[in-house]
C-alpha cells in the first residue's frame, strides 16, 4: 500500500499490521518510571533517516536537557540540526523567557492560549522552507508538558483547532503530508484528557513498567490498518538500545 510508511522497525511494523498510515498521528503512552518515550525516538529517528525532515516541538525540557536525553540514545540533537535535517520548536524557552543560540532552534516569542495558534503556525511555514520535498517528521515532547504550559482544557480547543486547520490544508496545500509522534506520560495528566486525544490518533502504543528495570509491557491498543490484530510484547532497554518481543494476544 503506497500509504503505509514503514518504521524501520521489523517487529512494530507487524504489531502495527504492515507499518504506520500516512499523514497520521501516532500517541505513544507510558507512565512516569517507563522507558515507551524511547520508542516513539526511535520512530522518529528511522523516518528523519530515510528522506525525512525532523520537526520537535519542545514543550517540556530546556535544551541543555533535551540533548542529554539524547545524548543517551547515541541521538546527537546539535549535530542533526546543524546538518539541516531537523529543527525544534521551542515552546519551553519561550514560556521561560530564555533565547536560545542555536541556529535550528526556533522561538514563537512571546506565547499564551489566545496567541498560539497563529505564532506557531507563522514558524511552522518559516520551517517550511528548509523541508523543501522531504516529508516532515513531528516529534512532541511532551503532549503533558504542552497540557501542563496551557491547561488541559485550552490544550484540547487548541488541539482541535488544529485538527481543523490541517484538514484544510489537505485540501488547498500540495505539499507532502507529516507523521507526528505524540508523547504523553499518562501520569501527568486527567484520563479525560487521554480519551479525547486517543480518539484522534491512527496508532495508540501503551507501555507499563514492571518489577524488573528496563524491561516493560508493550501493547499496540489500536490502529488504523485493515491487518491489524490487538497485540502484545514484552519491550526491553538497556545502554540506548530497544528490543521488542512480540506475543500473540488470544482472542
Amino acid at each position: 500500500m503506497d500509504d503505509v510508511i514503514k518504521t524501520g522497525i521489523g517487529e512494530l511494523d507487524t504489531m502495527l499490521g504492515g507499518g504506520l498510515l500516512d499523514d497520521s498521528l501516532v500517541l505513544i503512552l507510558y507512565d512516569t518510571n517507563s522507558f515507551g518515550w524511547v520508542l516513539g525516538v526511535e520512530i522518529f529517528r528511522s523516518l528523519v533517516n530515510r528522506n525525512g525532515f525532523g520537526v520537535v516541538t519542545n514543550y517540556s525540557f530546556p535544551m541543555s536537557l533535551l540533548q542529554k536525553y539524547g545524548k543517551m540514545l547515541g541521538f546527537n540533537v546539535k549535530e542533526l540540526g546543524e546538518s539541516r535535517n531537523m529543527a525544534i520548536i521551542d515552546v519551553f524557552s519561550a514560556v521561560n523567557g530564555i533565547i536560545s543560540d542555536l541556529p535550528f532552534v526556533y522561538s514563537p516569542g512571546e506565547i499564551d492560549a489566545s496567541t498560539y495558534l497563529p505564532k506557531m503556525v507563522s514558524v511552522y511555514h518559516e520551517i517550511l522552507r528548509e523541508i523543501g520535498e522531504r516529508k516532515p517528521i513531528g516529534l512532541t515532547i511532551t503532549l503533558d508538558g504542552f497540557a501542563y504550559l496551557f491547561g488541559e482544557e485550552s490544550a484540547m480547543k487548541l488541539l482541535q483547532r488544529n485538527l481543523v486547520m490541517k484538514e484544510s490544508a489537505r485540501i488547498t496545500e500540495r505539499r507532502r503530508r507529516p507523521v507526528n509522534i505524540f508523547l504523553l506520560n499518562q501520569d501527568r495528566v486527567s484520563k479525560r484528557f487521554i480519551s479525547w486525544i486517543s480518539q484522534y490518533a491512527e496508532h495508540i502504543i501503551e507501555f507499563t513498567h514492571g518489577e524488573a528495570p528496563g524491561v516493560e509491557k508493550m501493547v499496540v491498543r489500536k490502529s488504523l490498518l485493515p491487518e491489524f490484530e490487538p497485540c502484545t510484547a514484552e519491550f526491553r532497554f538497556s545502554k540506548g538500545k530497544i528490543r521488542i518481543i512480540p506475543e500473540r494476544l488470544e482472542v
